[in-house]
């Protein structure tokens, strides 16, 4: 038996695995294009002093981890840090509280009307991203916004939301936005607990909060975990809210620059593309981090 026969039988013999790669090669090359290469030139520039206009755009060098050594002593970055902090830790309360709340409500027998509430609670959740921060930026202008109108009707005093209340109202508007993704997941959580659980603690007439301690928090206590942490890792790289309500440039204070957004005025507003791609490979490494964890937790 020649190679050429040889060959001929290992295709044959392999023709279902050939043909079922061919169908995933579209995937590979969109992957390739649009993550992997991207994400190889965001490590490779922020190693170099390359910046997107002036000499530095043609004749940049290599310069190791300067870049991370300039922004591990920027203050700008510490500042934003810190608002992506409180930005993230404030979202991740309200969200979650947000979202046990309604999963609660959809869960239980009590209520009536759950079909059209549910629809109501996933509203934002399904609106186009741009549509919410600019409904809402409306809503929060400082004269002539719904807000303030409602505030000045309650004889409380109007708020500046789109200065001095910044970082609070992108807070909000994230808040109203993403609280249905915990609803969901715990939601699901909550209906996977078989019925036989509550049925035979209400025969030994159990409490309610005897109930939730013994049976409802045991059983989704990781989903909750796992719940925590993708909040949190969508909120590290959040970007368009804090975009639509700050702008092309940063407040002189910093007061609504999450870490993405620094990475993006850097980059395209002060065309430091380099420097910008060590601050977005810094949150690539975050998010990794927390990836890492989310996958711990549910048994990956």
């Amino acid at each position: 038996m020649n190679s050429l026969t040889k060959i001929k039988l290992w295709f044959e013999a392999q023709r279902e695995r050939i043909v079922l790669g061919l169908f995933m090669v579209p995937a590979f090359v969109v992957v390739a294009i649009f993550q992997l290469i991207p994400a190889i030139s965001t490590i490779w520039f922020s190693l170099t002093d390359i910046a997107l206009a002036g000499p530095k755009a043609i004749n940049w060098r290599f310069i190791g981890i300067g870049n991370y050594v300039s922004v591990v002593n920027d203050w700008a970055f510490w500042v934003s840090m810190r608002v992506t902090t409180i930005y993230c830790v404030a979202s991740l309360v309200i969200r979650f509280i947000l979202g046990i709340i309604t999963a609660l409500y959809v869960t239980s027998k009590v209520f009536k009307g759950k079909r059209i509430m549910e629809a109501i609670f996933l509203l934002p959740y399904i609106v186009p991203g741009v549509i919410k921060p600019t409904v809402w930026y409306s809503m929060l202008e400082p004269n002539y916004g719904t807000i303030n109108r409602i505030l000045i009707a309650m004889g409380l005093p109007r708020q500046s939301w789109t200065y001095g209340r910044l970082l609070e109202s992108i807070i909000i508007v994230n808040c109203w936005a993403g609280y249905a993704f915990a609803m969901i997941l715990l939601a699901s959580a909550l209906a996977s607990i078989p019925k036989e659980y509550y049925e035979t603690a209400e025969v030994y007439g159990a409490s309610r909060w005897f109930k939730f301690k013994k049976i409802t928090f045991p059983l989704i206590k990781y989903p909750i975990i796992l719940c925590l942490i993708m909040i949190f890792k969508e909120d590290i790289d959040d970007f368009t809210y804090a975009y639509m309500f700050t702008g092309e440039a940063p407040y002189p204070d910093y007061r609504s620059e999450l870490l993405a957004l620094y990475t993006y005025h850097e980059a395209f507003a002060y065309f430091e593309l380099g420097y910008g791609c060590a601050v977005g490979f810094i949150i690539a490494i975050i998010v990794f981090i927390l990836t890492l964890a989310q996958m711990k937790i549910g048994g990956a």
